[in-house]
């Protein structure tokens, strides 16, 4: 969102209209592979997406959003309605982004450089939404590399991810790899590969979190497969000491994260 468009900004009120029957599609994984766009929610979120270099196609603006000073190829003022039809939410935000997803070649294994940063997060096949944008969200908030996903996995730019991430999603870069390839990036990591599981011996607060650290997370349901746990340098587990027999896969991830960041501090 580095320019304002040349275009005069438009007013939609019907839900009828082709570009809100457009947009909604991006609520659906069909939509968002067809149109390779998504939608990010709120004033907030949309300045974060600014910052991050990231440039808006279109900012629709509602009742309650005039005189924004965000930015867009095109800015359409649109009625609470119109908002909602397109977010799903009886009570959406007054400012949308429309945003182009990642090219899917800048995504890949040949794109993740280990001396970018000193900790890193990857996930096998997580289902939630929410909690993917909760992980994406712990990662940024700790100056993560970024978040690799491993597998069949939900859509990192879902409505709902992109909105758990609170902004984070522009700043923390997504990479997708298949099963095969993340066993391969393991085997030449060059720091310490971390896998969590709840019957491991270690602590994870009693490893060295060698950088580059490797935070590998599994699902909540099933843990980390064998092949990718076999595939990390150490297990380690967290502590439950009450009845839960499992920790969220959000908070699980945050608190290993953060055990790294003080391993390595």
């Amino acid at each position: 969102m580095n320019s304002a468009s040349n275009t005069p900004p438009t007013y939609i009120e019907s839900v009828s209209n082709p570009l809100v029957k457009e947009l909604r599609e991006l609520r659906t994984p069909k939509g968002r592979k067809e149109q390779r766009r998504f939608l990010a929610e709120g004033e907030r979120t949309l300045a974060e997406a600014a910052r991050a270099g990231w440039h808006a196609s279109i900012l629709l603006v509602g009742p309650g959003g005039e005189g924004t000073k965000l930015l867009a190829d095109r800015v359409v003022n649109v009625s609470r309605d119109v908002l909602s039809k397109v977010t799903g939410r009886e009570n959406p935000q007054p400012h949308l982004g429309v945003f182009a997803e990642p090219e899917a070649e800048t995504q890949g294994l040949q794109q993740i450089d280990p001396s970018a940063a000193t900790r890193w997060l990857m996930l096998e096949g997580p289902r939630d939404p929410g909690n993917l944008g909760s992980c994406i969200r712990s990662a940024d908030a700790v100056a993560a590399g970024g978040v690799i996903l491993v597998g069949d996995t939900c859509d990192p730019y879902s409505v709902e991810c992109v909105r758990a991430t609170m902004g984070s999603i522009f700043s923390v870069p997504i990479f997708r790899l298949s099963d095969a390839d993340a066993r391969e990036l393991l085997a030449r990591w060059p720091g310490e590969s971390v896998a969590t599981a709840g019957d491991a011996p270690s602590d994870y607060a009693a490893i060295e979190y060698r950088a580059p650290a490797m935070v590998v997370v599994g699902t909540e349901a099933d843990g980390l497969s064998p092949a990718l746990r076999a595939a990390c340098g150490v297990a380690v587990s967290i502590p439950m000491l009450g009845r839960a027999e499992s920790l969220n896969l959000g908070v699980a991830a945050a608190i290993t994260l953060y055990a790294a960041e003080r391993a390595q501090r």
